[in-house]
């Protein structure tokens, strides 16, 4: 299980948005659960609603149609509660709540975490499949720590812009501005430059690539090192007005 969550960090982080990060996460969670529907569910905060986003399992046309209100069907609870939801048997539970445009009658068995990230509920990932048998601990907290995972990805996207206008994403998208929340650290105003501070970037994150021109792989490789040495000395010779001798 660990190889496999490292490889799906791994495409996580090399996705080029987040509709892409979402269809790599319910694909790969799915395969390695060996379940038969992995779906993710983001909350809408100006509606309050939470909206299926991404789903393998569950029919094509309910993804961004579903919409369930914050405190609706197992995945209100499971956002009330803020903890994994483990059922056997999810339609004998008193807030399963059915949506025939998803196809979910045939499947018993649920599980839902929470998306959290500083404390805050992003969304609901949910895999489900036909045994009506709970799922393992192994299961739970190899869901656990997908739904950590993603919640730094949704995190991003929600600060860069790219999950605004929820509401409308069946048809045209909304821009917004949203302010982003700070902690004050002394009380009056202040003015400046927001920097969006990506995950640590490192060779495991590259991926592994057939290489069709090896010569002009170490061309480029030789010259982005020469760039960097000519950034290195620049900064050097800034500094030197700036920092003491010693």
């Amino acid at each position: 299980m660990l190889d496999t969550l490292r490889r799906i960090v791994q495409e996580v982080t090399n996705a080029e948005n987040l509709d892409q990060a979402l269809k790599i996460i319910v694909a790969r969670v799915k395969r390695a659960m060996g379940v038969e529907v992995c779906s993710v569910y983001l909350k809408d905060k100006q509606r309050g609603e939470n909206i299926l986003m991404a789903s393998d399992g569950l029919n094509a046309e309910s993804i961004g149609t579903v919409r369930l209100h914050a405190a609706q069907g197992l995945i209100g609870l499971v956002g009330e509660r803020e903890e994994p939801l483990n059922l056997a048997d999810a339609p004998s539970h008193p807030r399963f709540e059915y949506f025939p445009e998803t196809g979910e009658e045939h499947f018993h068995s649920f599980l839902g975490v929470p998306i959290i990230h500083h404390r805050q509920l992003l969304g609901v990932l949910v895999v489900q499949r036909r045994a009506d048998a709970p799922f393992g601990e192994d299961s739970v907290s190899f869901l656990v720590t997908v739904a950590a995972q993603l919640a730094g990805a949704i995190a991003h996207a929600e600060a860069s812009g790219g999950i605004s206008g929820l509401s409308s994403r069946k048809g045209r998208r909304a821009r917004s501005v949203e302010p982003l929340q700070g902690q004050p650290g002394a009380a009056g105003v202040a003015m400046g430059t927001v920097v969006v501070c990506y995950h640590e970037a490192d060779l495991d994150t590259v991926p592994d690539r057939e290489v069709q021109d090896s010569r002009a792989e170490v061309k480029k490789f030789k010259r982005a090192v020469e760039a960097v040495s000519v950034e290195i000395q620049a900064m050097l010779e800034r500094m030197e007005s700036v920092l003491p001798a010693e």
